[in-house]
């Protein structure tokens, strides 16, 4: 492994001189996605020497946690990272999109999210109008490939079966062993723990493609021209989801009992992936500027589950149908047991209806519902109201929002967890207040916040909260909004920042280092606190023009949308 890295790190630097003249005189940006990546993790890993490199170039940098998105979620977090703007602008919050009302989110339909949905200008698109090329290879949700000047990889959600997943196409014979992602589980099946891979293969694979994605980009990086220059490692998330036991000071008392061959594996994935962060940062040069970032930080998983739709049912908010479906539902919020019963009471179709769990979306009267609950992402839950321009129509009216609003804010503020007596909700957000833009209206009228250990679910249960089972947990690490964050460079003062920026402050601060104006119509701002201060004298950031809004494009084929589905539940996102 050492081998191949240091080879091609050796074959890159025997030629210093770059692929191109620079002809505006400005640095280069190298910027590093570590998806998932975390102080909480590599702050100990730098302290113990486990990644020298990244040790040292902390010492010369800018760094902090960042802010993830509301909710710190893949596809949201590298939208707005991508756009600079909130969702409400570029509008998505969710794997699956509905163009329509988001109730269909509660039945699970929905078109896999792609770069067609991303409703407003990237990153590279603005270099790309005024003349500079860059380089992205593995960013997430970039599939179909917005084309540029420069050269791009696409990232998670590409369609397997895709032969366009490179720009411009000739360089995908250069790419014949190259992975995009991983994939686990079966076509049209939740994943379950027998889907996944033993520990050690499931490190082998990840080990293997941050190896070869690496390989790859030191290599473009060399061959290509490029003013800005990105790449995505996605095994850091993927190792924090399923080993965060092996990782985190709070499994502690699990030490004695874990595989240390499986340790001994994740030492080999990080000593490889600060390899490859010290030779990317190396053929940079030392004129380039180093941004490192990750789109959320991570945390133990949820031990318990929380049924908001069972406290929006005593409200008298959400309301069921009495057909099969809706006592259905009934029986499983009486008590487990019965669903046996109904296996011998009930005509044949209601059978099946309990074995595949029942639909609440089949179930409730939504001519009479007025609010329910679809979890955004694990410990983060949005409120939708059931307004009458919904499909189907709901029965509340813009003059009756507020007051049903300020109601269900009232309840939420009084609702408690009873094993430790504090309140169920962290935060309580109005969404306005969260998402602006033109595809607000599709997101939620109340945002929810709890304690990471317990995780919001779309389905009634038994009571409020229940416990996990054991044999649903499918992974011991998931998301918080502590992202990390690090900036190098000659232009750049180090220390660790007071306040942790953005991250949509991240694209305005990246064309800044290229010497470009920052757009309008950009949410985030200039990290002003990373820069020398004579330096931001002499460079002050500017204001610029917009780009227009990328025209609505085709859709993926529905045989390309199916992989991609089948993809997210291989990887857990999606039931």
């Amino acid at each position: 492994m050492r081998r191949i890295v240091a080879g091609a790190t050796h074959l890159i630097l025997l030629d210093a001189k770059r692929a191109f003249v620079r002809q505006w005189g400005a640095m280069k940006t190298l910027i590093i996605g570590l998806d998932g990546g975390t102080w909480d993790l590599f702050g100990p890993l730098c302290d113990l020497d486990v990644t020298p490199n990244l040790a040292a170039l902390r010492e010369r940098s800018a760094w902090s946690s960042l802010r993830s998105t509301q909710p710190p979620f893949t596809a949201p977090a590298w939208a707005s990272f991508v756009t600079g703007v909130n969702p409400g602008k570029h509008g998505v919050l969710n794997f699956l999109q509905t163009e329509g009302s988001p109730a269909a989110l509660l039945r699970g339909q929905g078109t896999p999210v792609n770069s067609t949905h991303i409703r407003a200008p990237l990153l590279w698109e603005y270099f790309d109008a005024h003349g500079r090329p860059t380089g992205a290879l593995n960013v997430p949700l970039s599939y179909p490939l917005r084309p540029v000047k420069g050269f791009a990889i696409s990232g998670m959600l590409t369609p397997p079966q895709a032969r366009d997943w490179a720009h411009p196409p000739d360089l995908i014979r250069s790419l014949h062993d190259y992975l995009i992602d991983l994939d686990y589980g079966r076509p049209g099946q939740p994943l379950t723990l027998d889907d996944l891979p033993k520990p050690l293969d499931m490190l082998d694979d990840i080990i293997q493609m941050t190896e070869r994605r690496g390989v790859h980009a030191l290599r473009l990086m060399q061959e290509r021209a490029w003013d800005a220059f990105m790449v995505v490692f996605t095994g850091t998330d993927r190792i924090s989801h399923h080993f965060w036991h092996y990782l985190a000071p709070e499994y502690s008392d699990l030490a004695p009992r874990l595989d240390t061959r499986i340790s001994a594996k994740l030492g080999d994935y990080f000593d490889l992936l600060d390899q490859l962060l010290g030779a990317l940062v190396k053929n940079a040069g030392p004129d380039a500027h180093i941004i490192i970032l990750s789109d959320h930080g991570f945390g133990p998983a949820a031990r318990h589950w929380v049924h908001l739709n069972n406290w929006l049912l005593e409200l008298d908010l959400l309301r069921l149908r009495m057909g099969k479906a809706g006592w259905m539902q009934r029986l499983k919020r009486g008590a487990p047991w019965l669903t046996d019963i109904t296996k011998r009471i009930l005509p044949r179709e209601a059978r099946q209806a309990v074995k595949q769990h029942g639909s609440l979306a089949d179930a409730m009267d939504w001519e009479n519902t007025l609010a329910w609950a679809m979890p955004l992402y694990n410990n983060v839950a949005g409120i939708y109201l059931h307004h009458t321009d919904h499909q189907p129509p709901g029965p509340v009216s813009p003059a009756a929002a507020s007051k049903l609003i300020d109601f269900i804010i009232e309840q939420a503020q009084s609702l408690r967890i009873p094993s430790a007596d504090v309140p169920l909700f962290t935060d309580i957000q109005l969404g306005w207040e969260v998402y602006h833009g033109p595809h607000a209206t599709r997101f939620p009228d109340i945002v929810l916040t709890m304690d990471p250990d317990y995780a919001a679910v779309p389905t009634l249960g038994s009571t409020l909260i229940t416990p996990i089972p054991p044999g649903q947990i499918l992974r011991s690490g998931d998301h918080r909004p502590e992202g990390m964050f690090l900036a190098a460079g000659p232009a750049i003062r180090p220390g660790r920042l007071h306040h942790s920026p953005r991250l949509i402050d991240l694209a305005p601060t990246i064309l800044h280092l290229a010497d470009l104006p920052i757009p309008k119509s950009m949410d985030g701002r200039v990290i002003e606190a990373i820069f020398h201060a004579r330096w931001l004298e002499s460079h002050p950031p500017r204001p610029g023009p917009d780009l227009a809004p990328p025209e609505p494009a085709s859709s993926l084929s529905p045989d390309e949308q199916k992989a991609i589905a089948d993809r997210l539940r291989g990887l857990g996102y999606m039931t």
